[in-house]
């Protein structure tokens, strides 16, 4: 009776669901996600391995998140100097390659001072992509703007970039383990990356200026995240169930389909 009872709730829970947000979201395509569970291998079914790159002796394997992150140390510990290491998303996330794309995940800095990237194509041009500086979390796209959002050193942050080249948009999400807000931080500026950028993601650079700190959970989607799917994400992984930004995909696309079917 228990277990029918459970099932009931929890075909009453999604359809509430559904109801709520599916007019919302729009179907997204999961291109990468990277749990660093020890690899750089690419869980999303799409064989985009990331690869470390700049430095190598300088990214490594530690407590993450969920499980194990990847630990990228920059030995100038100020974010700068090209010291650091990076790891490199094979993805083109240029605006004439991807109208539209999503990128981040989970950021545990040892330090926020200097300029230091956490995920960017950039290559001297504000191309696409999400730093720090003066403090504060930032969003790039043809210039920066600031979010007006400290960085919080020794905790773990949830940092997701969406950049739109139809919508001439791009905007910021910021949050954490404990806010009771859908949306943490927000900040928009336009999409104007026109000039090329890398051909590749840069996990822990912007341009020349490296992070100190640890990642997990990162993923790239394909299509610019609402607000609603930015923080379905972290919230999906920080309730009960505990799922990764894998199966909030999945549920994004029961949700845009109006489909029914199992996730995890």
């Amino acid at each position: 009776m228990r277990s029918s009872n459970f099932h009931d709730l929890s075909n009453i829970l999604i359809v509430v669901a559904v109801f709520v947000f599916a007019p919302s979201l729009k179907s997204q395509s999961l291109l990468g996600y990277y749990p660093f569970e020890g690899d750089y291998n690419d869980v999303s079914g799409n064989d985009n391995a990331a690869v470390p790159t700049q430095n190598t002796n300088q990214v490594s394997f530690t407590d993450g998140f969920r499980g194990r992150g990847a630990d990228i140390n920059d030995p100038a510990a100020n974010g700068g100097g090209n010291t650091g290491g990076t790891i490199n998303i094979p993805i083109d996330a240029n605006p004439d390659v991807l109208e539209e794309v999503s990128f981040g995940g989970w950021v545990n800095l040892e330090t926020a001072a200097g300029f230091p990237g956490f995920m960017a194509i950039d290559n001297g041009g504000w191309d696409r992509g999400i730093h720090l500086n003066n403090l504060q979390w930032q969003i790039a796209s043809g210039g920066t703007t600031s979010s007006g959002i400290a960085p919080t050193p020794g905790s773990w942050e949830y940092v997701v970039g969406t950049f739109s080249k139809p919508d001439n948009s791009a905007v910021l999400y910021v949050g954490d383990e404990s806010s009771s807000n859908v949306n943490a931080a927000a900040t928009a500026r336009p999409d104007a990356g026109n000039a090329p950028g890398e051909i590749q993601i840069e996990i822990g650079r912007y341009d020349n200026q490296d992070i100190d700190g640890v990642v997990d959970d990162v993923f790239v989607f394909s299509g610019a995240l609402s607000a609603h799917q930015a923080n379905a994400i972290r919230n999906l992984r920080l309730s009960a169930l505990d799922l990764s930004p894998l199966d909030a995909s999945a549920l994004f696309d029961l949700f845009a389909d109006r489909a029914e079917g199992t996730v995890d």
